[in-house]
């Protein structure tokens, strides 16, 4: 229980203060946690200009994100095209080394005898036909000459 004297100061501190029961605020006091309020809101300005920032250094990564998706869209492109034209260089390649064995094959001896007697009706010379030249046989006329002689006796 509460002794008389007790209640007696508790009733007189509800009826000059309230349901809190304690002193009011004194001015000084709120004048100091207005500043405070001020100073806050102030704050929570250089916050908002900090949300701005942080949503420039997002956009700016997101622009830096959507070039890179494009860049590397655009190297896969290049990537394709050397990879069509390796693959077309590699069928010139090969389309040349059959030239070249052909050629190989239309220069040899055998061929070029082979096709002098289908197409042209030349045989091999007999021994007795052959023409030997020595230094000593060059004629003054011409070489050429000579063997057109020699040639059609």
């Amino acid at each position: 229980m509460i002794a008389a004297e007790q209640w007696y100061e508790y009733q007189q501190q509800y009826q000059k203060y309230g349901l809190e029961m304690k002193p009011g605020e004194s001015r000084e006091h709120r004048e100091r946690r207005r500043q405070a309020a001020a100073k806050a809101s102030s704050v929570e300005l250089n916050i908002g200009k900090d949300h701005r920032l942080v949503l420039g250094i997002l956009l700016a990564g997101v622009i830096t994100m959507i070039m890179l998706i494009v860049m590397t869209a655009y190297a896969a492109s290049i990537r394709y095209d050397i990879s069509a034209i390796e693959a077309e260089n590699s069928n010139l390649w090969d389309e040349i080394k059959n030239l070249q064995s052909s050629q190989t094959t239309m220069n040899g001896v055998g061929y070029v005898e082979k096709r002098a007697s289908k197409e042209l009706g030349m045989v091999t010379a007999d021994a007795d036909q052959i023409v030997y030249i020595t230094t000593d046989d060059i004629p003054a006329a011409g070489f050429a000459d000579v063997l057109k002689a020699k040639a059609y006796q």
